[in-house]
């Protein structure tokens, strides 16, 4: 057998830095939480549970001395209100990427200009952004949800940073041509497009593709979307136990990724466990 492993995998720059953050605050003895799981991914989100660091869904179930650490996805401006008048000590660990989107949004929508985001609606990166939006907010995923829209004749768009190059570009095609003055934001992260063309490259020369990461990460799905249409057996684990060892060959090439938010020891372990099933 021989693995190949993507050079992208793992950690993106922005959740690394998150991570980085909650791990500083326990090296300094610092109480803290995070608003809401800090990363997609279940086994880093218990490795800092077990460390100390749980995570709650709103400020007012922030305990009394404790630091809200907010994550990589970002929130919206409401909850830096709500701990600023709860005097919750806050850690802001947003992506600059997304944060450069929150700055970019708020400043379109103070001039009167409406905000379409392409991405998913029911993501907290989505959600975050839209609540820095203002009022005239759209949400589209898909180009039939455009279609229906009642949309103005000026907006700003703008993409979730994990979005599919593809997808952003079949729906900014149909938003084109239904609103006639269009400022055009492609705030795709380049991490996040080197690790989608890496995966297509492996993906296309891999008899297995292995995609590393939690089954609750966009980001990864996205990966394993765009791995499964170039190979047939390709396949989403979160941890070595699940690898498909019954479907790996002796003579395979076995390529291995990893979505934005997967932790490099977790990558480690299912690369580990494939060299002791195959040497």
């Amino acid at each position: 057998m021989k693995l190949v492993i993507g050079k992208h995998a793992g950690f993106c720059f922005g959740v690394r830095r998150a991570a980085e953050e909650a791990y500083r605050c326990l090296d300094a003895g610092i109480a803290c939480v995070t608003l809401g799981p800090l990363i997609h991914n279940p086994q880093e989100v218990e490795r800092l549970r077990q460390a100390g660091i749980a995570s709650v869904d709103s400020p007012a179930q922030v305990g009394s001395g404790e630091t809200l650490i907010l994550r990589s996805h970002g929130v919206a401006p409401e909850i830096y209100e709500e701990a600023r008048e709860r005097g919750i000590p806050v850690i802001d660990a947003t992506c600059p990427h997304v944060a450069a989107i929150h700055r970019l949004v708020r400043e379109y929508s103070g001039n009167q200009g409406a905000v379409i985001i392409v991405g998913e609606a029911d993501h907290p990166e989505v959600k975050a952004i839209a609540g820095w939006a203002g009022s005239a907010v759209f949400i589209f995923n898909e180009p039939e949800q455009v279609r229906e829209a009642n949309l103005p004749g000026r907006a700003l768009v703008v993409a979730q940073t994990t979005i599919r190059r593809e997808r952003f570009e079949s729906v900014l095609e149909e938003i084109r041509q239904r609103v006639p003055d269009l400022t055009v934001k492609n705030t795709i992260c380049a991490a996040t497009s080197q690790r989608q063309e890496e995966a297509e490259e492996l993906s296309a020369m891999a008899d297995v593709m292995i995609v590393v990461g939690g089954h609750n990460s966009s980001n990864t799905n996205k990966l394993y979307e765009t791995c499964r249409q170039r190979c047939r057996r390709s396949y989403l684990i979160e941890t070595a136990d699940e690898i498909p060892s019954e479907a790996i060959h002796e003579t395979d090439t076995v390529a291995l990724t990893a979505g934005a938010s997967t932790p490099q020891w977790l990558l480690g372990q299912v690369a580990d466990r494939l060299n002791a099933l195959f040497p």
